[in-house]
């Protein structure tokens, strides 16, 4: 908790810019994401004697790194790189309401900023890890012996591609049972864009059995997933409950890096190991950018290789037929 005077200005601040992007529909994840990051902000703030909104320039290049006293090393780069969106936006908002007349932390490429164009942060990119078939075959023997809802969920956002918000969010009323299709509601996604996904057959009994269980229950509509704890039965499924069992799940199968994002992953790649084209897979995906899909997408080094003989094998013998012929000398 920060208790700082200097802070209190700002913490008034920042309540009322969160309730503004509360109103206008932004998502709870966003939310809490944007007040853990003005909060880790302010405690920098405080431990300088510094007012957050009378930051200048020198003040956030002194929070980007390390940040904190006492950390070994700089926070991730993906970490610290939506703080300092947050923070941005916040500053934003104080021009806005006359509080201040200049943002302190500069957008990339705006005139005068003094890293020359770039971010104040560099950007890193990195593949995400996701198992391998043997590893992912063993999660999926595990969960078998788990509740019949948290293998339909598993299911699910594996053959949607779905984001944790957006297996939570499914409504009975969203599923097509005739066509096997998911209705992705708008609101529910990150784009904001509507989009249909699809189950294989296979999990029409299992999703058949899930319905009717939650009918004997007296649901007949709205949230698919439902709690079974004493604290709130019935009630919707949170992502954060539905976080916390795959994090169990990673656990139990000694799987480091899984997540509710790895289904997603998982079967974007399996999509474009079957040979669904990039825009394709974009759609089904609901990706604005194309370049979004091409970092989701993780094809394997046989995958690369057995597509590499198939395309330019030729080529490739021709040229090192050329280069290492038994008569060249390989030593040298």
């Amino acid at each position: 908790m920060i208790t700082s005077p200097l802070c209190t200005n700002a913490i008034l601040l920042s309540e009322r810019w969160l309730k503004v992007l509360s109103d206008l529909g932004r998502s709870r994840a966003t939310v809490d994401a944007y007040c853990a990051a003005l909060s880790h902000y302010f405690f920098f703030c405080a431990l300088r004697e510094l007012a957050p909104e009378n930051a200048i320039f020198e003040d956030i290049a002194a929070y980007i790194r390390p940040q904190l006293p006492g950390m070994t090393q700089p926070v991730a780069s993906a970490t610290l790189q939506l703080r300092l969106s947050a923070i941005r936006l916040w500053f934003d908002y104080l021009i806005y309401m006359d509080v201040i007349s200049l943002n302190p932390l500069p957008r990339s490429g705006s005139p005068g900023m003094p890293s020359a164009g770039r971010g104040l942060v560099q950007r890193i990119t990195r593949l995400s890890d996701i198992p391998d078939d043997s590893k992912w075959y063993g999660l999926l023997n595990y969960v078998s012996t788990c509740s019949l809802r948290d293998r339909l969920m598993l299911a699910l956002a594996y053959y949607g591609a779905l984001r944790r918000t957006e297996v939570t969010a499914i409504a009975v009323e969203d599923i097509d049972p005739a066509h096997r299709l998911i209705r992705i509601r708008a609101e529910n996604t990150k784009s904001k864009r509507e989009r249909i996904v699809c189950y294989g057959p296979a999990i029409t009994p299992v999703l058949t059995a899930h319905l009717r269980h939650l009918r004997e229950q007296g649901f007949t509509g709205g949230a698919l997933f439902r709690s079974v704890s004493d604290r709130n039965p019935g009630s919707p499924l949170s992502y954060w409950s539905w976080s916390k069992t795959v994090r169990e799940w990673a656990d139990k199968a000694d799987l480091t890096g899984l997540s509710t994002h790895t289904f997603r992953h998982l079967r974007l790649t399996h999509l474009a190991r079957a040979g669904w084209k990039l825009h394709e897979i974009a759609t089904y995906a609901g990706h604005r950018d194309l370049r979004t899909t091409q970092i989701y997408i993780h094809l394997s080094g046989s995958d690369l290789a057995a597509r590499m003989a198939l395309t330019v094998e030729d080529t490739d013998r021709k040229i090192a037929s050329i280069m290492f012929s038994p008569e060249k000398d390989y030593e040298r």
